[in-house]
């Protein structure tokens, strides 16, 4: 053989490891886009609530201090956890969430149609508010003592996240706060009193209406999201009897 031929050119045989090295290199991104694409959601759970008639109990099974299988606590790097605790409040079984410089979302899988159970109904209870001279209506200001986190799906896989929140000090009831394309109903305005239940009811097909949802949707994320960490301030209140109905 010819001692010149490629197959024994030192510059040859580096540039053959090259090519081998950026195949791998190819095949490790390939991967990695395709974990990215199929991994599942965080709030996948494997055991979501499931129902087609109700009412629907949705804080039947909660444990904050031991979260069930279906039952998740997101946390934020370097953000104290907002303190989820069941309690009894006036005679109710009462989720109370508190916080100090806090943030974290406390959410159940959920796979529960519209079509079927599209009343959400529920009361709560504000005891401390968020105290800030940062605008509500900024990303700076959006923190909240009291908050619903809810995402839905469609049948071609599209999903559409809300909130539904207690102003604090800026909307009225039956407002949407809009913060870079994100909509949050506003259940109950920044002048309802202090201390005293509040009752609400909320149609979600028609808040997916007027979030741009499409399509027959799901319920797939119901979540309590009681956050002060923007504002570095404290907050407390209660949710008390969250039921899903048909009507």
């Amino acid at each position: 053989m010819d001692p010149m031929t490629p197959f024994s050119d030192p510059g040859a045989l580096m540039q053959k490891k090259y090519v081998k090295l950026i195949a791998a290199l190819a095949v490790v991104m390939a991967g990695g886009s395709a974990y990215l694409l199929t991994r599942p959601s965080v709030w996948d759970t494997a055991t979501p609530l499931v129902a087609r008639t109700g009412p629907v109990d949705l804080l039947a099974d909660l444990d904050p201090d031991a979260p069930s299988d279906g039952w998740k606590e997101r946390r934020f790097f370097r953000i104290t956890p907002t303190t989820y605790q069941l309690t009894q409040e006036d005679d109710r079984t009462a989720l109370r969430c508190t916080t100090d410089n806090a943030a974290s979302i406390l959410a159940r899988d959920t796979d529960i149609a519209l079509a079927a159970l599209p009343i959400l109904s529920w009361s709560w209870k504000l005891t401390q508010p968020i105290d800030s001279d940062i605008d509500e209506t900024t990303r700076d200001g959006d923190d909240h003592a009291l908050r619903f986190y809810l995402r839905f799906i469609n049948e071609t896989g599209t999903e559409t996240g809300t909130e539904i929140i207690w102003s604090n000090k800026s909307y009225a009831a039956g407002d949407y706060k809009i913060i870079d394309g994100f909509y949050h109903l506003v259940a109950t305005g920044h002048d309802a009193p202090l201390n005293t239940w509040q009752d609400n009811r909320v149609d979600l097909r028609q808040v997916y209406r007027d979030i741009g949802g499409t399509g027959s949707p799901t319920l797939d994320v119901f979540g309590f999201f009681c956050d002060s960490d923007n504002t570095g301030s404290r907050s407390d209140g209660f949710f008390a009897d969250i039921s899903l109905s048909a009507g």
